[in-house]
This record gives C-alpha cells, sequence and structure tokens, in this order.
C-alpha cells in the first residue's frame, strides 16, 4: 500500500503543497529546511507511486468569476447506471470544476464557476433543474478554498 511508503518529510511535502501549489521548490526547501533538489526528487516519487499528479491550478476568482457549489439529492427509482451518466454529464459541462459522489444526505457535489449570480442561475437550470432527476439541491457561493489534506495524514 502506498501510505506505507510515505515517511513524515513526504507527508509534510503533501501538505506544503495542498496548502501551497504556487510555492517553488526553492520556496518550499527553505522552509522544510532541505535542498530544492531534494523536494524536487521527492515530487517526483510521489508522482510515480501515483500519489501526487501534474495538474493545472487555476484561480477562478482571479478570472472575475464566482465560484459556486451545489449540493444534490437524486430521486429515489434512479439506477446506478443513471448515476453514472449524471455524473460523467455534470463532470463534462464546461462551467464544471469538481464533482464528488456521496453516500448520506446527499448523492452529489459539484463545484462550478459562473462570471455572475445570473450567470449561475442560468448555469443551474442547464445543469440541475432541466435534469429531472434530482429531488432536492442547495447552492452556495464560495467565498474561499481552504485545504483539508492535512486531516488525512
Amino acid at each position: 500500500m502506498t501510505r506505507e511508503r510515505l515517511d513524515a518529510k513526504d507527508k509534510e511535502l503533501l501538505i506544503m503543497l495542498a496548502n501551497n501549489p504556487d510555492w517553488t521548490y526553492e520556496r518550499i526547501a527553505e522552509k522544510m529546511g532541505m535542498t530544492s533538489r531534494s523536494v524536487g526528487y521527492r515530487i517526483e516519487r510521489l508522482r510515480d507511486l501515483k500519489v501526487l499528479q501534474k495538474a493545472n491550478l487555476i484561480y477562478y476568482d482571479r478570472l472575475g468569476d464566482l465560484i459556486y457549489s451545489v449540493v444534490l439529492k437524486f430521486d429515489t427509482g434512479l439506477s446506478p447506471q443513471e448515476h453514472e451518466k449524471i455524473i460523467r454529464d455534470l463532470k463534462s459541462h464546461p462551467a464544471t470544476i469538481q464533482v464528488f459522489s456521496g453516500i448520506g444526505s446527499f448523492s452529489a457535489i459539484l463545484l462550478f464557476h459562473a462570471e455572475t449570480p445570473k450567470e449561475a442561475e442560468r448555469l443551474i437550470r442547464e445543469m440541475i433543474i432541466s435534469n429531472r432527476c434530482f429531488a432536492s439541491y442547495e447552492i452556495s457561493q464560495i467565498t474561499e478554498i481552504y485545504s483539508i489534506y492535512r486531516h488525512y495524514f
């Protein structure tokens, strides 16, 4: 199991990356008391272990967009295949940032971006209301995103 191969420095590095994704190797090395070469080596090793993957970080708020979250509850009686198709459709929408499936009060959580509250309403009608497979939903505007990755270690 991958988790067993991570030492305390690996976990500290993952927390540092989760909380400061735009930092350079040099800045991380300075904060961790390591060399930038050691940081680079550890990051590559974490990629090889499939713990990390390369990603483009987009700051939607800097683009003038607002970020919204919607918690969704599927109608009862939908098959697992219908659930999967709906989740795929939500993931493929151009405004979607991230989709989470869940078990409990809500079936899914959708993060999406919109330039204005009016556009967000339009997107909700397009993605959620017109779909007619959701029993309920709640929408909120996100004002700031905090990393929670440190809780996994």
